[in-house]
């Protein structure tokens, strides 16, 4: 994963395979497949910047109906470890601007 800066002190990440992410809203749409709080790898990266997130053996079970998450928007997804806990960088991190759990 790669932080970029923009103006304002905005971050912008761009998800490479390997990285792991954690959902900050669900799906849109009639079927909400993807929750909020869900997390997992990333498989894929889409020309668009979308990703494809595999879910099962991280926050959900391996046998689990539904085992990926496609073409999630980055903008849905933030970095986390691996407990699936968010990654405080920016102005979170220094101002504690997260929404307590």
């Amino acid at each position: 994963m790669r932080t970029l800066t923009g103006n304002g002190g905005i971050e912008t990440y761009l998800f490479e395979p390997g990285d792991l992410v954690r959902l900050t809203r669900s799906e849109g749409g009639a079927l909400n497949t993807a929750q909020a709080g869900d997390w997992g790898l990333v498989l894929k990266v889409h020309p668009c910047g979308a990703v494809d997130l595999k879910l099962a053996g991280y926050s959900r079970a391996k046998d689990a109906v539904l085992t990926r998450a496609v073409a999630v928007p980055c903008g849905r997804v933030e970095p986390c470890d691996r407990q699936g806990l968010p990654l405080k960088r920016g102005f979170s991190a220094v101002w504690d601007t997260r929404p307590p759990r």
